[in-house]
């Protein structure tokens, strides 16, 4: 499980602003490596900097996006000690604004999508999730190809609400049904369009009409033919 946050969104801790303010690490952390945009910290958990840092360059080609600067990637041990420190009960958690990873793996492909897509626009958290599910997860959820979840969802849910109620919705129904709806549109249009949709947007506002113009449909209808070929 992940989330997406911007300032926006989400507050750290005390702990965590405090570090930010002085740029230096948290408490408890210490240096374990360094790559050309990463710096790691752990309190001894393993991490993996060299396939981390290959993966931002790869998330980086496929999106046709650079992210701008360097990031922080903290390892926990646990996703209650991760809870602890950021207010997020989760596998990850990536600040975008803050440049910052954090999670209970020593290498987290879902985040280092977030860590480019946080900087390429905002059509809201479901597209964000969606997208990292599909790229990060490989369109997999607990092992089961997020189509599956899906359509399950929609039977007990109009699709239209189900991904309006994401924020609101189990994880375990909201990742996977984002994931196949994000999926559906890069079959259709190809991930080059995803990603215009994504810098087409500065906030969520910004989503139905820039929906409409980057796909030539409306965001509604869009859902009902995702909906229906499932």
């Amino acid at each position: 499980m992940s989330k997406v946050a911007t300032i926006a969104q989400a507050t750290l801790s005390l702990m965590v602003a405090a570090a930010t303010l002085s740029a230096a690490p948290m408490p408890g952390f210490t240096l374990a490596a360094q790559t050309a945009r990463f710096s790691f910290y752990t309190k001894g958990a393993k991490v993996e900097a060299e396939k981390s840092e290959q993966y931002l360059a790869k998330v980086e080609a496929m999106l046709g996006a650079k992210f701008d600067g360097h990031a922080d990637y903290y390892r926990y041990a646990s996703t209650t000690e991760l809870a602890v420190a950021t207010g997020s009960y989760a596998e990850g958690v990536t600040f975008t604004g803050q440049k910052q990873i954090h999670s209970a793996h020593g290498f987290h492909a879902h985040e280092i999508v977030h860590l480019v897509a946080g900087q390429m626009g905002d059509p809201g958290v479901m597209f964000h999730e969606g997208l990292a599910v599909v790229l990060g997860n490989d369109a997999k959820w607990n092992g089961a190809d997020v189509d599956k979840i899906a359509k399950r969802a929609v039977k007990a849910v109009p699709a239209v609400a189900l991904l309006a109620s994401f924020e609101s919705l189990d994880a375990q129904t909201a990742y996977p049904v984002a994931g196949s709806f994000v999926k559906g549109l890069v079959t259709k249009h190809g991930l080059n369009k995803v990603a215009d949709f994504f810098r087409s947007c500065t906030r969520p506002a910004d989503r139905e009409a820039a929906f409409q113009r980057t796909f030539g449909v409306a965001y509604a209808q869009a859902v009902g033919d995702w909906a229906q070929a499932l």
